[in-house]
């Protein structure tokens, strides 16, 4: 699709910002990506567009995806623009403005009670309509596109490790899987209330949307994973308010990521800000939240 050429000149290629963070004696330098900065707004335009056109797909077909937000609302944007029609599948717990924002892109949103219902019901609606089902969690574009955002942070900056949290291990695995090759670390980061990286099952529900979706994706692989940092929810979420406060506009998985880079240990250290904080006004990173670790950590954004 020629359309798919003038899309792709919108995606990649987001600002590297770069913090001095000071913590328990401790400084760190921390290299964020921005990728709200991408098409519709989130890191998975990158993988989105990729997948479409590896689809084998033409205008008119319809493409079907379960999601917790960003992939959806990716898929029903390049979808509009593309002439597809799309279908997504969402758990009722998230956000508000994530829902609203598929379907005002035209898409067709199925809510379901949980990511188990999910799936069952994407697999049987793209038998019973003949649609492509995307399967983001295990289709190898998703990482093959994210190799980018390693490709990136290397022409800027060598790290010493690479921050990210699992949803569909996309950014983690390709991003990061690119770094390893240059030595750097590469940390997960998992969601404390939930602890499914750790444990290898999902111990409770958290509230740090997009990452730890309910299942460990097919595209995870533990062995490059050099290190796993659980985050509390509520720490998460202060560390993206006190980054709003200071005019960046990251999301709570942002919040979560940077905060796993100043934990990590490690002195040079390489993140994503998969969205901005728009998808997230009807959630707890609109109400105040205290914490004490997050206020202890002093923070400097270096403008050169």
């Amino acid at each position: 699709m020629e359309k798919i050429r003038n899309l792709s000149k919108f995606i990649g290629n987001t600002p590297l910002l770069h913090f001095n963070v000071k913590y328990n004696d401790s400084t760190t330098n921390i290299y964020a990506k921005c990728e709200w900065f991408n098409y519709s707004g989130s890191v998975k335009d990158r993988a989105g567009i990729l997948m479409i056109k590896n689809a084998g797909l033409k205008e008119g077909d319809e493409i079907v995806e379960v999601t917790s937000g960003n992939m959806g609302i990716s898929l029903a944007c390049l979808g509009a623009f593309l002439g597809l029609k799309v279908t997504i599948f969402m758990p009722k717990n998230m956000s508000s403005e994530r829902k609203k924002l598929i379907r005002l892109y035209g898409a067709k949103l199925v809510i379901c009670r949980n990511f188990e219902i999910c799936f069952k019901k994407a697999e049987n609606y793209s038998k019973k309509h003949n649609a492509v089902y995307i399967r983001q969690f295990e289709n190898k574009y998703n990482k093959l596109a994210q190799k980018n955002i390693g490709k990136e942070i290397i022409k800027k900056i060598k790290p010493s490790a690479f921050v990210s949290g699992v949803g569909t291990g996309g950014t983690l695995m390709g991003a990061g899987g690119y770094l390893k090759k240059y030595g750097v670390k590469i940390i997960a980061i998992d969601p404390a209330s939930s602890s499914l990286l750790t444990l290898g099952y999902k111990k409770g529900e958290h509230k740090i949307q997009g990452i730890s979706d309910g299942i460990i994706p097919a595209l995870y692989d533990k062995r490059i994973v050099d290190k796993i940092v659980l985050i509390n929810d509520d720490d998460a979420i202060a560390m993206a308010q006190k980054l709003n406060k200071l005019g960046v506009p990251c999301g709570i998985s942002g919040g979560a990521n940077f905060l796993g880079c100043v934990l990590c240990g490690y002195k040079d250290v390489a993140t994503v800000f998969a969205d901005d904080n728009k998808k997230y006004l009807s959630t707890k990173l609109s109400t105040p939240v205290n914490s004490e670790l997050v206020n202890n950590i002093e923070i400097k954004i270096n403008n050169d």
